[in-house]
C-alpha cells in the first residue's frame, strides 16, 4: 500500500510538472506575441542603432533619414528587410526573431540592414543580388558580425547558439 501510495504521488509529479512547464511557455509566448518589444530590447535595439548611424556619419559623412520597425508581420523565416520606395528608406526587423536571438539580431542583423540602406543612399541598386561587394565593404565597415556575400543557414544557427 504505501509503495503505491509513492508510485501516485511520482505519476502525479511527472504528470503536473511539464504541463507546468508547458502553460508557463503558452504564456510567454503569447506575452511576447501579444505585446510590444520589452524596454530592454528596445533600449538595446536603440543603442545599435545610434552606433550604427554614428558609423554611417564618420565614414560616409551623411545623415540618413530611415525609419527603423520592428514588426511582427513577417514571415518566421525572415530576419529583416530594407525597403526602399518614394524617396523613403525603411528598415524592418522581424519582431518574432527577437525571441530566438536578441544578440544576433542587434549585432549582425541592425548593421546588415543599414548596410543594404547605404547601397540604396549611393544609388549602387542593381538587380542582382543584395548581397554585392559593394554591400559587403559597407557592412565591415558599419562593424557587421557576418557580412557574408552568400548566406549559409546552418552557419547562421551555429552562430546564433554561440550567443
Amino acid at each position: 500500500m504505501k509503495f503505491t501510495l509513492k508510485l501516485e504521488k511520482f505519476f502525479i509529479l511527472a504528470i503536473f510538472v511539464p504541463l507546468i512547464y508547458v502553460g508557463l511557455n503558452w504564456y510567454q509566448s503569447y506575452q511576447f506575441k501579444n505585446n510590444p518589444i520589452s524596454v530592454d530590447i528596445q533600449k538595446r535595439i536603440d543603442k545599435a542603432e545610434v552606433k550604427v548611424l554614428n558609423l554611417i556619419q564618420e565614414k560616409f559623412n551623411t545623415n540618413l533619414p530611415i525609419s527603423l520597425v520592428v514588426s511582427d508581420e513577417f514571415h518566421s523565416n525572415l530576419y529583416g528587410l530594407t525597403s526602399y520606395k518614394d524617396n523613403k528608406i525603411t528598415i524592418y526587423l522581424n519582431k518574432k526573431r527577437f525571441k530566438e536571438s536578441e544578440n544576433y539580431m542587434i549585432d549582425e542583423v541592425i548593421p546588415h540592414e543599414y548596410a543594404h540602406a547605404m547601397v540604396f543612399v549611393l544609388g549602387k541598386k542593381t538587380t542582382e543580388d543584395g548581397h554585392t561587394k559593394l554591400w559587403q565593404k559597407i557592412c565591415i565597415e558599419l562593424e557587421g558580425k557576418q557580412c557574408i556575400r552568400y548566406v549559409d543557414n546552418e552557419e547562421i544557427v551555429r552562430r546564433k547558439m554561440s550567443l
